[in-house]
């Protein structure tokens, strides 16, 4: 059995209760993998694991940061890796749970922190290009960064002139980055599973889910309080924060806020399809309609005991 397994798919598919479901049968710990659910003060509209499930199984990356505070994918690789080591220390097995594929691919296959793009260089890079054509920069990469220059076509002139930058910047070569990214990976290898539905299946739960958080949950007053904050640009990102801050100024009717939202995250959920479509190494389980958690968790078990390609289901775009 895998010491670490990722639980991906679409949000709305039931991730978070089908990982606690298995997280109790594997005695593992979870490790949030969601942009939002970071987030303090926003529970509602993150729509991450509840009070109740997280006394059944420690989770981590969970309402960790204030939203008045920037997030992004090195901060969330940098929190990740020491808790992933710390719960394998204690032998106990990994859950990554979540649907933002951009950290579990930060995860899985390094980040290059090669530092960012100097539009000075680069556009000094691609006045030559366009001169002397990419052969000739593809020759000067070769001549400082071999590694890199087998790796990249002698056409490729966004990742020839990319390369070049690095080097001009750093005296490094962009092959040593990504060096370093490899071995600051995970210390054990990923089994990756991914939840699927039908596809109206899951814009139905999409917009049950939506209607609970607005009539039962309360989702407006936190909107109304998390808006009184200076938040940063990332949690400003949260679905829905926008519509609803709309709606309290009195732009849009709550009908009118409520199906736009759905429709966000509707397109949401179609992206992030799209983007594990890019994964192959996902094996695929298709939920039935009243299908419960524990049956799911079940199905997974199976899976993980006799691991096998699973195409991509019906539902992806």
């Amino acid at each position: 059995m895998p010491r670490i397994i990722a639980i991906v798919g679409p949000t709305a598919v039931g991730k978070s209760t089908v990982a606690v479901e298995l997280a109790q049968s594997l005695e593992a710990e979870i490790v949030s993998c969601d942009s939002m659910q970071v987030y303090r003060q926003m529970p509602v509209l993150s729509q991450g694991p509840t009070r109740g499930q997280r006394v059944q199984v420690p989770h981590y990356l969970i309402e960790c940061v204030e939203p008045t505070q920037a997030f992004s994918v090195g901060e969330y690789r940098k929190r990740a890796l020491p808790a992933i080591t710390q719960i394998l220390g204690r032998g106990r097995r990994v859950l990554i749970v979540g649907g933002t594929g951009l950290y579990l691919k930060a995860l899985t296959d390094g980040l290059c922190q090669a530092p960012p793009a100097d539009v000075s260089i680069r556009e000094r890079l691609w006045s030559e290009c366009q001169g002397l054509g990419s052969p000739t920069l593809y020759d000067r990469l070769r001549g400082v960064d071999a590694a890199a220059a087998s790796r990249i076509h002698p056409h490729d002139a966004r990742r020839i002139i990319r390369a070049l930058e690095v080097y001009t910047l750093t005296g490094r070569p962009i092959s040593s980055w990504w060096r370093q990214a490899c071995e600051e990976l995970l210390p054990a290898q990923v089994t990756i599973i991914g939840l699927g539905r039908d596809r109206e299946a899951l814009y139905q739960r999409i917009d049950e889910r939506l209607l609970h958080m607005v009539y039962e949950e309360g989702v407006i007053n936190e909107a109304r309080r998390v808006l009184g904050l200076p938040l940063s640009r990332t949690a400003r990102q949260v679905h829905g924060l926008a519509d609803l801050e709309r709606y309290l100024s009195g732009d849009v009717s709550l009908k009118e806020t409520i199906r736009v939202w759905q429709q966000r995250v509707r397109n949401y959920a179609r992206r992030q399809l799209t983007w594990f479509r890019r994964t192959p190494q996902i094996q695929w389980l298709v939920l039935h309609a009243q299908e419960p958690p524990w049956e799911t968790a079940a199905r997974v078990l199976e899976c993980l005991r006799s691991p096998q390609p699973h195409p991509l289901p019906v539902f992806t775009p």
